[in-house]
């Protein structure tokens, strides 16, 4: 119905204005109106006019090409995320996109090896979109997880019906299979280093990459300081340690992020190498752990409760 589309319009228009006041420090803020374009455009035939727009709300460094390379690498990852694939043919232009990885609430898309697009669907809630992109500059400002570009708002106008967040990042190397244990070393590493910051709150194979070889920690939209979450469906189980640790200090609060996100990556994991090495640094922690945070949560969380996510995990 016409209220349900302009109900639509409005809540796009809201989530583009709250993206935009989470505008980091580092942004560069000629950058947005360079990268606001249209998506597709055929100048005639039946279906001539405009396909689609790229509201550019935050953008912190520039795409690796300049002026018309930028934005077609801009572009040409939104054509494929349209399914517009076959119109832009008719305006002359090839565009051949991958799909990298489609997780709960989002698909990664790319059609260089330079760049690669997160595209979150309205059908989320806007905490996930706000999540996608804050949370992934908030792990760059840490020296995490891929280059963050920029991101902002996707609405298509024809050939089908489409809106919601574009994130720009840096296009990183799957795994594959070979893994050493330098490879084990290097995750291990920056889980430990991450939790200095944030919860990853999930850690897991599919959401590790490569730069130049070296694998990396990636996808970010659940991190946070204080609170373990468990993903479900729309929405997040949640718990806030901060009560617990923020008086115990630095050390403890770390050695605990660090736990809570080895538990949750060992139960993603076959017996091998791998999940020997992450059981051993589990066990090296729990001695830390035991006596000062534990068996305190144990003993003054309901037993009830110690059945149920996240402590059912933390104490088992």
């Amino acid at each position: 119905s016409a209220a349900g589309v302009e109900r639509a319009k409005s809540s796009s228009r809201d989530l583009a204005d709250a993206l935009a006041e989470a505008f980091p420090a580092d942004a560069d803020p000629a950058l947005a109106p360079e990268y606001t374009c249209e998506i597709l455009r055929l100048d005639k035939g039946f279906c001539k006019g405009c396909f689609g727009r790229f509201e550019a709300a935050v953008f912190i460094r520039r795409l690796p090409g300049d002026g018309a390379e930028g934005l077609q690498m801009l572009r040409h990852p939104l054509i494929v995320a349209l399914g517009i694939e076959d119109f832009a043919a008719r305006a002359g232009e090839r565009v051949e996109g991958e799909e990298l990885g489609q997780g709960s609430f989002a698909r990664v898309l790319a059609c260089c090896p330079e760049v690669a697009v997160k595209i979150v669907s309205d059908r989320e809630r806007p905490w996930v979109h706000k999540a996608v992109c804050e949370h992934a500059v908030a792990a760059n400002r840490v020296g995490f997880g891929p280059k963050v570009f920029g991101y902002g708002r996707v609405e298509q106008l024809r050939g089908g019906h489409f809106s919601g967040t574009a994130l720009f990042m840096e296009r990183l190397d799957s795994v594959g299979d070979d893994w050493s244990e330098s490879d084990t070393a290097a995750v291990l590493a920056d889980i430990a280093e991450f939790a200095k910051h944030f919860f990853h709150n999930d850690v897991k194979l599919p959401n590790v990459l490569r730069r130049t070889g070296r694998p990396m920690l990636i996808d970010f939209d659940l991190i946070s300081p204080w609170l373990v979450k468990v993903a479900v469906t729309t929405s997040c189980i949640e718990h806030d340690f901060r009560p617990l640790l923020e008086p115990l200090g630095a050390d403890l609060t770390r050695a605990f992020r660090e736990y809570c996100d080895l538990f949750s990556f060992s139960l993603t994991l076959e017996d091998g190498a791998l999940y020997r090495r992450v059981l051993e640094r589990l066990a090296e922690l729990w001695n830390t752990l035991e006596s000062p945070v534990l068996r305190p949560l144990v003993d003054t969380v309901d037993p009830d409760r110690l059945a149920e996510g996240p402590f059912e995990a933390l104490v088992r």
